[in-house]
C-alpha cells in the first residue's frame, strides 16, 4: 500500500481498496512520526500464504460467452432469470416523460424540451425510442456527459495539488480528447492504448500525445520533488509512481496493484514483483507540458505547405501574367510619349538583354532570368556581381523590384558588402518592421525605423526604390520617386567601398546573414557613384518605363482578365493565411515529459533505501489467458516499455478491461453496477450479481469492435432499462437495494447535472464546445497558490459544469455540497448525501436565485406576459409537465403575493425537478 511522508499534502488520495484498514492506519502513523520508511518503521502483519501464479478468482478467468436464457432480448433474459429465482417480478414500462426524461439525464446530462416531450408521447413507438436513443448518442452533448465520468475515475484536475496548488492552464486538452473519443465512438481497445502509449504508437498524432495525458492528470507534488534531500526526492517519486500504477491498474483492469508495493497482494494473486514491473513500464513519465504535435501531423503539415505553396505560385503567375498583358498595353500607349531620360549610372544591371551588364556577376540558388526579369522564386536564389572596379563613396542604390508576397522579411533589392559580408548598405524590406522599407546596414549602426507607409503592391506590379547615401552622412530613401520617411543622419560617418573588396548583390542583404533572402524579381538595377538628388531620383523613376501606375495596368484590361486577377488575388490571400496559420506552433498541452529511466529495482518493504532485484517491464502474472512477460530486458527503451504494455492491456484475451468497463456503464445507466466496486473486482471487492450477464456483455463489446454506443444502445433498448422506478411494497420487502433489477431505482442528479439543468430551462446555458475551462475564480500567488471563488451570470461562465476549471483547493461550494468529487481522489462511484447545505445552496445561492430570475422571464416572455400561461411553461420548462389544477392554483397565488421568479425557484428546489425516475 502506499506510503505517506511528511510532505505529503492532507488532501492527497490514499486509496485503501485490498488492504487492512489497521495496517494502513498503523504504517501512516509510523511515517508522520518519525519520518522513515515505513516497512522499516513498523513490521508487517504476517501475510496470507503465497497464492499460485495463477487466480482462480472468477474475474481472472478467461471470457467465455454465455448461453442466453430463453427469452427476447438477451438483458432481459439475463435478468429475469435472476429476479425469478429470487421470486421477484418486473415493474411495468415507464411512461413516456419519465423513460424520455431518464434517457435524456443519462446520455446527454441534460434535460429534454417540452416540445421533445410532446412529440414521443404523441408517439413512444420502440421505433421512436430506438431514433430518439441514436439522436442522443449523435450528440455533442453525449460526450461530455460521459466524459464527465471517465474524468471521476481518473482523478482528472487541473492544479497540481498539495500546498503549492499552481494551475495547469493547458490541462484541458486531455479533458476535450475525451470528449471527442467518446463522441467519434472511438474503439475502447484503441482509447485504452492511447492513454497509456499513445504518444509512442505510429502514427504518433496530436490526438495520441494528449490521450497519454491520463498518466499525469492527477495530483503532483511539486514541493516534494524540490526537495534538497534526496531520500527525500526518492520517496516522493515513489508516491508519485504508486498513483500512476494504481490509476491504470484500477481504471482499466479494476485491479488494485498498488497494494502490492511493500508486500505481496494481501488478497488478490498480485506479488510483490507484479508492481514493480508495472511501474517499469511508466517509471519515464514525468510532469509537466510538451507541444501536442506529432510526427503524423509534422507530415501532413509539411504535404499542406508545399500544396499551398505550389497554389500561392500558380496565383503569383496568373497575376503577374494578367498585369503583363495590361502593362503591354499601356506601355505600347506611353511610348508615343517622349520620356526624359534620367540620370547615367555609374552601374546598371538589365536583364531583357537589351544590352549587357556594366558590371558581370553569377545567378545563385535558384535565380533565373525569364521574360526580361531576375526572377528570385525561393530563399537562396539571388544575384551576385565581380568585385567593384574602384572606390565608391557618396552613391546611389536604386532597383526596379516586384515582391512575391508583403509578409516576407529580411530580404535586399540591391546590397553593396565588403568580402565576408561587413561592412554593407541594402534597400532591405521587411525586416524591422513589417511591410516596410529600411536602409539596412550591419548591426543597424545606419539603419533607422521610417515613418513612412506599409508597401502596398501587389504581386507582380513593379515599384522604383532608391537610397541616397550623401556626403555629410545623411541618408534618404524615396519610392517611385516620391520621399520614403524622411531623411536622416545615423550619427556614424559614411562607409566607403574599396575596389576589389565589394560585391553588389540582387536578392540578399548580405552574406551570413540570418533570413536574407528577398523573393520576387528584379528588372533593372543600378549604382550611382553620386547622391542623385530628389528631381534625379524622380527622373530616374520615370525613365526606367516599367514604373507604370497600377491603375493604368488594369484600366488596360478586358473584364474577364479583371475578373480572373481578382479571382487570383483571392487564392493568393487565402493561401497567404493557410501558410501563416501553418507555421503557427501547435499549443502545448499538460501531457507529461518522457525520458529513459533508470533500471527498476523492487523496493523491499516499500523502502528507497532497501533496493532488492532488479526488473523488466511486464503485465501481472495471474492471467491464464495471456502472458505477462512483455520480451523486454531491463534497459528496453522507455517507449517500447509502454507501447508493448499498451497491447498486452488491450489484448482482447484479457478478460479484465471489458468487464470493468461494461460494468461502469451499466453502473451509469442503473445506479450500481453488476459488481458493486467499479474499480476492484478482486477478492475484497464485491461479486457479480449477474456473473453470466456480465461476461455476456463483455463478449458482445469486444466483438461489436469496443464499441460504446453499441453497448448503450444493447441496454438502453432492454425492458430492463424501460421499466418504471415504482416502488413496489411485496419487491421491497424482498430486495430493497434493488440487487435483481425489479425496478429502474430512481436517482438524484449529480451536481454537474444540477447546475447544468438550471441553466438549460433558464434558457441561460452557453453550448460551447471545448477549448479552454472557464475560471470562476481570480488568484493569486505568494508561493503557493489561492483561489478566490466568485459568481457572474455571464455566458462564458455559463458553459456546461464538466468545462469549469477543476482545481483542488478552489472548489465551488454547490457544486461540493452534491457530492462532487475531490479533484485528486479517482471516483469510481459517486457518494449519494442529503444535507442541510444542500437545502441552503438551493434556496438561498446566487447562482439557484439567478436561473429562477431567468426562468421566469423566459416563461413570461413565451406567455405573453398572462400569469397562468407563464406558470404553464414554467411547469413544461422545469419539470416537462403542466400543472395540475391545485399546483395552478397555489402557484398563482404564489405569483399574486411573491411574484413568478419565487414559483420559478420553488420548481427549481423540488424533488421532481432534482431526481431522474
Amino acid at each position: 500500500m502506499g506510503v505517506l511522508h511528511p510532505a505529503t499534502s492532507m488532501s492527497s488520495a490514499i486509496s485503501l481498496a485490498g488492504c487492512p484498514v489497521g495496517w494502513t492506519i498503523l504504517k501512516t502513523v509510523a511515517a508522520c512520526v518519525v519520518g522513515l520508511s515505513l516497512a522499516r518503521a513498523v513490521e508487517p502483519a504476517p501475510a496470507v500464504a503465497q497464492k499460485s501464479t495463477h487466480s482462480n478468482h472468477w474475474s481472472w478467468q478467461p471470457l467465455v460467452r454465455p448461453i442466453v436464457p430463453a427469452g427476447g432480448h438477451p438483458i432481459d433474459a439475463f435478468v429475469d432469470s435472476a429476479r425469478r429465482a429470487h421470486g421477484l417480478t418486473a415493474n411495468p414500462s415507464a411512461s413516456p416523460r419519465e423513460l424520455l426524461r431518464r434517457v435524456h439525464f443519462d446520455l446527454t446530462g441534460l434535460p429534454p424540451t417540452p416540445d421533445e416531450i410532446a412529440t414521443f408521447e404523441r408517439d413512444p413507438s420502440p421505433e421512436r425510442y430506438r431514433q430518439l436513443v441514436d439522436r442522443l448518442l449523435a450528440s455533442p452533448h453525449y460526450g461530455e456527459r460521459w466524459a464527465r465520468h471517465w474524468l471521476d475515475v481518473v482523478r482528472y484536475t487541473e492544479s497540481q495539488g498539495f500546498e503549492y496548488d499552481h494551475p495547469r492552464d493547458n490541462a484541458w486538452h486531455y479533458r476535450d480528447y475525451v470528449i471527442r473519443s467518446f463522441n467519434a465512438d472511438k474503439p475502447y481497445d484503441r482509447f485504452m492504448r492511447e492513454q497509456v502509449a499513445g504518444d509512442v504508437i505510429e502514427p504518433v498524432t496530436s490526438d495520441g500525445i494528449i490521450g497519454a495525458g491520463l498518466l499525469v492528470s492527477g495530483p503532483w507534488d511539486q514541493a516534494g520533488n524540490a526537495q534538497a534531500n534526496v531520500t527525500q526526492r526518492a520517496i516522493t517519486r515513489e508516491e508519485e509512481m504508486e498513483d500512476l500504477v494504481s490509476v491504470v491498474g484500477q481504471t482499466f483492469l479494476g485491479v488494485t496493484i498498488h497494494c502490492a508495493r511493500c508486500h505481496d497482494h494481501k488478497f488478490d494473486p498480485v506479488p510483490i514483483e507484479d508492481y514493480y514491473r508495472v511501474k517499469a513500464v511508466f517509471d519515464g513519465v514525468r510532469h509537466g507540458d510538451r507541444s501536442i504535435e506529432g510526427s503524423a501531423e509534422q507530415k501532413a503539415r509539411e504535404t499542406a505547405k508545399q500544396l499551398r505553396t505550389r497554389e500561392l505560385a500558380e496565383a503569383r503567375e496568373r497575376v503577374q501574367r494578367i498585369e503583363g498583358i495590361g502593362a503591354g498595353r499601356a506601355a505600347a500607349q506611353a511610348s508615343k510619349v517622349v520620356v526624359e531620360p534620367g540620370p547615367d549610372p555609374w552601374i546598371r544591371w538589365t536583364f531583357d538583354g537589351s544590352r549587357t551588364p556594366d558590371l558581370a556577376g553569377e545567378m545563385l540558388g535558384g535565380a533565373t532570368v525569364d521574360g526580361g526579369n531576375l526572377r528570385l522564386p525561393k530563399a537562396g536564389a539571388h544575384y551576385r556581381s565581380a568585385p567593384i572596379p574602384r572606390d565608391l563613396g557618396v552613391r546611389t542604390l536604386e532597383a526596379w523590384v516586384s515582391l512575391a508576397d508583403l509578409d516576407q522579411s529580411g530580404g535586399a533589392a540591391i546590397s553593396i558588402e565588403n568580402e565576408g559580408g561587413t561592412p554593407f548598405d541594402a534597400l532591405v524590406f521587411g525586416e524591422r518592421q513589417s511591410r516596410k522599407w529600411t536602409a539596412g546596414s550591419e548591426g543597424f549602426v545606419r539603419t533607422r525605423d521610417l515613418d513612412a507607409p506599409e508597401e502596398n503592391s501587389t504581386p507582380g506590379q513593379w515599384i522604383h526604390m532608391a537610397a541616397v547615401y550623401a556626403a555629410d552622412h545623411t541618408i534618404a530613401l524615396y519610392r517611385n520617386g516620391q520621399p520614403y520617411g524622411r531623411p536622416y543622419n545615423p550619427g556614424t560617418p559614411l562607409i566607403p567601398y574599396k575596389a576589389g573588396k565589394a560585391r553588389v548583390l540582387l536578392g540578399l542583404r548580405h552574406s551570413g546573414g540570418g533570413k536574407p533572402w528577398l523573393t520576387g524579381a528584379i528588372r533593372r538595377a543600378a549604382i550611382h557613384d553620386r547622391a542623385l538628388s530628389a528631381e534625379e531620383v524622380a527622373a530616374s523613376f520615370r525613365s526606367g518605363g516599367h514604373s507604370i501606375p497600377l491603375t493604368e495596368i488594369l484600366a488596360r484590361l478586358e473584364p474577364d482578365e479583371r475578373t480572373a486577377r481578382d479571382q487570383a488575388l483571392e487564392q493568393i490571400a487565402r493561401a497567404q493565411a493557410a501558410l501563416a496559420a501553418m507555421d503557427r506552433p501547435l499549443p502545448m498541452a499538460y501531457v507529461g515529459r518522457r525520458e529513459q529511466p533508470k533500471a527498476t529495482h523492487v523496493l523491499k518493504r516499500g523502502d528507497v533505501l532497501s533496493p532488492g532485484a532488479v526488473v523488466a517491464a511486464a503485465g501481472l502474472s495471474a492471467l491464464k489467458s495471456l502472458p505477462a512477460e512483455l520480451g523486454l530486458d531491463a534497459e528496453a527503451p522507455e517507449a517500447e516499455r509502454r507501447r508493448r504494455f499498451a497491447d498486452w492491456l488491450a489484448d482482447p484475451r484479457n478478460p479484465l478491461p471489458a468487464r470493468v468497463l461494461v460494468n461502469r456503464v451499466w453502473q451509469y445507466h442503473f445506479g450500481q453496477g453488476l459488481v458493486a466496486t467499479p474499480s476492484d473486482f478482486g477478492i475484497s471487492g464485491a461479486r457479480p450479481t449477474h456473473p453470466e450477464l456480465l461476461d455476456w456483455l463483455a463478449s458482445e463489446f469486444i466483438a461489436s469492435g469496443w464499441s460504446l454506443k453499441v453497448l448503450h444502445r444493447l441496454i438502453l433498448n432492454s425492458e430492463t432499462y424501460r421499466q418504471s422506478a415504482a416502488a413496489r411494497s411485496e419487491a421491497l420487502s424482498v430486495d430493497a437495494d434493488n440487487q435483481w433489477l425489479w425496478r429502474h431505482a430512481p436517482h438524484r442528479l449529480e451536481a454537474e447535472a444540477v447546475r447544468d439543468a438550471m441553466l438549460t430551462v433558464s434558457g441561460r446555458l452557453n453550448p460551447q464546445v471545448g477549448g479552454p475551462s472557464f475560471k470562476a475564480f481570480t488568484n493569486s500567488s505568494y508561493g503557493a497558490t489561492f483561489y478566490h471563488l466568485f459568481f457572474r451570470d455571464e455566458p462564458a461562465f455559463n458553459r456546461r459544469t464538466v468545462y469549469r476549471m477543476n482545481i483542488n483547493s478552489g472548489k465551488e461550494p454547490f457544486l461540493d455540497a452534491f457530492d462532487c468529487p475531490d479533484p485528486s481522489v479517482k471516483t469510481p462511484r459517486r457518494g449519494v448525501t442529503t444535507t442541510p447545505l444542500q437545502a441552503l445552496g438551493l434556496m438561498n445561492g446566487e447562482f439557484v436565485q439567478a436561473q429562477a430570475n431567468a426562468l421566469a422571464a423566459r416563461a413570461t416572455a413565451l406567455a405573453s406576459n398572462d400569469p397562468a400561461q407563464s406558470i404553464e411553461h414554467a411547469y413544461r420548462l422545469a419539470l416537462g409537465r403542466a400543472p395540475s389544477a391545485g399546483e395552478r392554483d397555489a402557484a398563482l397565488a404564489a405569483e399574486r403575493d411573491r411574484g413568478l421568479p419565487s414559483v420559478c425557484w420553488v420548481l427549481l428546489n423540488s424533488t421532481e425537478f432534482l431526481y431522474v425516475q
